[in-house]
């Protein structure tokens, strides 16, 4: 019979408590919390996704293996990479990138006159375009200079916005009830509206190669009420004439989606759900 005084009984109990609480941390340690925006590294097949939930972006690599990248910034919303920098809104007024090789700052820029920045998108002239949803406006950054200016005014609270190199115009959908997509042509920056839709509370918007539109769907609902788990991707053709078609359904706030043109798959982060799917495509 063993006997274990007051006194030991104690330091082995903090000792396993403490064992648990480190043995808890490595488990639950990079994991999705109300994860919103996903990219991907083709050099080094890694993806980026930023979590709104805890202000890190976690880093997951070829074989799955989770890691972050960077950690302790504000609630991140959408990313992009360009030129070897990832891209990332750190809301509520602030866009900040990182050398995806290292880590490293290389620009952050605070809008002042924002309140509540969403999603990023650049085009091929070094300019990134930030929705403000607040204000229903977007904000233009020349990376060179470091600069920003209000770009445009909106038709609403704009959320997902995306550059369609093919037109050179950005397209952007709001969310709110029977949300519009719109086109921006940057020719002459004029604004309209490309198609009205029956849908509710658009979030990320995204295109695949052949210029498909891939926009994600929460349904009815309010952050105050709830939301309902039947978040749906719906697709587009890249004219925008055929009835949109039904590619994945079933999300719990679906977010930022992302098209990965090398594995020809659909990112789709479900913000209220803590996961990830990677979802692959037939060919078109």
């Amino acid at each position: 019979m063993i006997i274990i005084s007051e006194g030991k009984a104690f330091k082995l109990n903090l000792l396993f408590l403490l064992a648990t609480l480190i043995v808890s941390n490595l488990c639950y340690s990079q994991e999705f919390k109300m994860p919103e925006s996903a990219v991907f590294d083709p050099l080094t097949k890694r993806y980026f996704v930023s979590n709104f939930g805890d202000g890190n972006i976690i880093q997951i690599d070829s074989t799955g293996e989770k890691t972050y990248f960077k950690k302790g910034l504000s609630k991140l919303l959408g990313m992009l990479i360009y030129e070897n920098t990832l891209y990332v809104v750190d809301n509520p007024k602030t866009i900040r990138g990182f050398d995806i090789t290292d880590g490293s700052p290389k620009l952050t820029i605070e809008i002042n006159e924002a309140s509540f920045l969403n999603d990023i998108t650049c085009d091929d002239s070094g300019f990134l375009y930030v929705t403000c949803s607040n204000t229903g406006t977007i904000f233009r950054i020349d990376i060179a200079s470091k600069t920003y200016s209000p770009f445009m005014k909106t038709h609403g609270g704009p959320n997902g916005i995306i550059y369609d190199k093919s037109k050179n115009r950005l397209l952007m959908c709001y969310f709110m009830e029977k949300a519009p997509i719109d086109e921006i042509n940057l020719e002459d920056s004029t604004i309209s509206t490309l198609i009205s839709t029956e849908f509710t509370n658009l979030d990320g918007i995204t295109l695949d190669e052949e210029g498909n539109c891939y926009v994600s769907v929460w349904g009815p609902g309010s952050f105050e009420t709830g939301y309902k788990k039947q978040g749906t991707i719906y697709k587009y053709d890249n004219s925008f004439t055929k009835e949109p078609e039904i590619v994945s359904s079933g999300h719990y706030g679906p977010a930022d989606i992302y098209f990965n043109i090398w594995k020809n798959e659909l990112v789709i982060p479900s913000l209220l759900a803590d996961t990830v799917e990677f979802l692959p495509l037939k060919n078109n």
